[in-house]
């Protein structure tokens, strides 16, 4: 009875074994994607929503700047200063988080000289004198188009990168799906070779 009780726990054992084979196997791969798609959540997205949010507040900035000096209508000041506080915000979410791109952290520094030139439009407009400002303005017009275009390709950057992981997930997703149903197939014969054995070894003793 013994003897008997054993072989029952070590078929037990063995099948338990065998079972969780592809149970182990897609574990891993769960924490793996999960691990890949919470960066994602926490990392890429709001990152590129950032970068987004702050080309259109300087695309806004810059607006603000022609449409002033275009119908010198004061509303446009308040335009730019609460454009200029939205960007001043998001630069410094991206400057202090570890996860923002070296590239982007290197155009927000040349951003400053741009951060410079323009407020000196505000600050000689405020000062009555309009068309110093426009001659102003004129010289700073490229370098505005240059740090939203280089804005712009850093942001489609970031979406190329993401769509590569997010592929990549999607592929892992199914190669881990592939290889648990022949891991399953496979523990099943497995777990049946070994009733049909223990069943011998027990008809023949």
């Amino acid at each position: 009875m013994n003897q008997l009780w054993r072989q029952r726990i070590v078929l037990i054992l063995i099948i338990s074994l065998f079972a969780s084979i592809p149970l182990i196997y897609a574990l891993g791969g769960y924490q793996t994607i999960s691990k890949m798609t919470e960066g994602m959540h926490t990392q890429d997205i709001p990152t590129i929503q950032q970068v987004d949010q702050l080309i259109e507040h300087n695309r806004d900035r810059a607006n603000a700047v022609r449409g002033l000096l275009l119908y010198e209508d004061d509303r446009y000041i308040e335009q730019y200063y609460f454009s200029t506080s939205k960007a001043h915000d998001l630069r410094r979410l991206l400057n202090a988080s570890n996860q923002t791109p070296g590239a982007v952290k290197d155009l927000l520094m040349r951003n400053d000289a741009w951060e410079a030139d323009i407020e000196k439009v505000f600050t000689v407009y405020e000062q009555d004198n309009p068309q110093a400002a426009k001659r102003l303005a004129k010289q700073t017009t490229q370098t505005t188009q240059t740090i939203l275009e280089d804005l712009s390709q850093i942001k489609d950057k970031l979406y190329g990168e993401l769509e590569q992981k997010l592929e990549l997930t999607t592929e892992m997703t199914t190669e881990y799906k592939r290889m648990c149903f022949s891991l399953s197939i496979l523990a099943f014969l497995l777990v049946a070779t070994t009733i049909i054995v223990f069943h011998r070894s027990k008809t023949a003793s």
